[in-house]
């Protein structure tokens, strides 16, 4: 038998962060060269949608990100707005123009958009919009 405090932790769902730090960590121990990484992630936001959901968006665009720079950065921030929430991820690697980036179909699942632009200091930064605040998400 489970005691309440049992259960509650086995129901509990992770936060963005802990989801953002699950996918990285993984995705880091199979890149070849050693990566810089910097979370700017508030432990408070929930995930905007299913976890499952948001863990496989964030594996194929942080998997991008990797696939484009062999030792470097890698910047994750997230900031949530009065209208929704998002999330950028930044690396130092080549340029939007000379990458294939697709465009994941699990992002129209989660109802989100996403634009690609170039950082001032080199590389690439991909910025994913989820509309709706968190607590509208769970409401949902």
């Amino acid at each position: 038998m489970t005691s309440p405090s049992q259960a509650s932790r086995t129901t509990q769902k992770p936060s963005l962060r802990q989801l953002v730090e699950r996918v990285t960590s993984q995705a880091l121990a199979n890149h070849a060269a050693a990566v810089t990484l910097t979370l700017d992630i508030d432990p408070r936001l929930a995930p905007p949608g299913d976890a499952d959901d948001v863990t496989q968006l964030l594996q194929v665009l942080i998997g991008q990100s990797l696939n484009e720079m062999a030792a470097g950065e890698l910047s994750l921030i997230a900031w949530q707005g009065p209208q929704s929430l998002e999330l950028e991820i930044a690396d130092s690697g080549s340029p939007i123009e000379q990458r294939s980036c697709s465009l994941p179909m699990i992002a129209g699942k989660l109802g989100s958009r996403i634009t690609r632009q170039n950082c001032p200091q080199g590389g690439a930064a991909v910025t994913i919009h989820f509309p709706g605040t968190a607590s509208q998400q769970e409401a949902a």
